[in-house]
């Protein structure tokens, strides 16, 4: 990939402006590099460009880039994960994570807290919830969340920091709205029982403003940076 520096700061610069504009909280957001894109030699350039946030969506790639970022320059850099995690690569990212987005079942998260107490680490995630009920998503489902939502507090090393969630690429503005406005009022409920729920990750290069409209904390771009 070829990688313009002048064009991927004036396209963080517009998106920055969108945060300005559209959430209500600006000064909350962030904005999430989706590096999956890039390979290492990329990834050092955006890097040495001034960014800082990262979000990873294969552990074994997240493990082999983290190998490659271990000088003391790299030591600030915070790297999320943002896929889907399947339970025996949990090992690849538990030492590193700053935040996993993608917590999709009680039963992962509950290997998750497993592998903490292994490392002796406390990790932040987020549940992920499928809020238009899309057969080929995974996350789960707001109603079942619920029904039993205590125990998805009860874990001693993993602290769940909030919600994420993808609304169908295919969707109307009126529906993405809709699925976005159901997590906003989630995390609305949840954060008055816990008051550690500060995040809703939602909202990516093709509906991160319809994301900031209903409060999304964090945004995850990708393609609309290298436009």
């Amino acid at each position: 990939m070829e990688l313009n520096s002048v064009k991927i700061h004036q396209n963080y610069e517009k998106i920055l402006e969108n945060v300005k504009k559209y959430s209500p909280y600006p000064e909350k957001v962030k904005i999430l590099f989706v590096s999956k894109y890039l390979n290492v030699e990329e990834h050092k350039a955006v890097i040495d460009m001034g960014y800082d946030y990262f979000g990873e969506n294969r552990a074994q790639l997240y493990r082999d880039k983290l190998n490659e970022f271990s000088d003391e320059k790299y030591k600030n850099i915070k790297w999320d994960f943002i896929g889907r995690l399947q339970k025996n690569k949990i090992k690849y990212i538990i030492n590193s994570v700053n935040l996993v987005h993608s917590i999709d079942s009680y039963q992962l998260l509950e290997e998750i807290n497993k592998k903490a107490i292994e490392n002796n680490k406390t990790i932040s995630g987020l549940i992920q919830i499928n809020v238009s009920r899309e057969e080929s998503k995974t996350g789960v489902y707001i109603e079942d969340f619920k029904k039993d939502s205590e125990k998805y507090f009860s874990m001693s090393n993993v602290k769940i920091a909030g919600f994420m969630t993808m609304a169908p690429f295919d969707a109307s503005e009126y529906e993405i709205d809709n699925y976005f406005s159901k997590m906003r009022e989630l995390k609305e409920e949840y954060e008055k029982k816990y008051d550690y729920i500060t995040e809703l990750s939602m909202g990516m290069s093709n509906d991160y403003i319809e994301a900031l409209k209903n409060g999304a904390t964090i945004i995850r771009i990708g393609s609309k940076l290298f436009e």
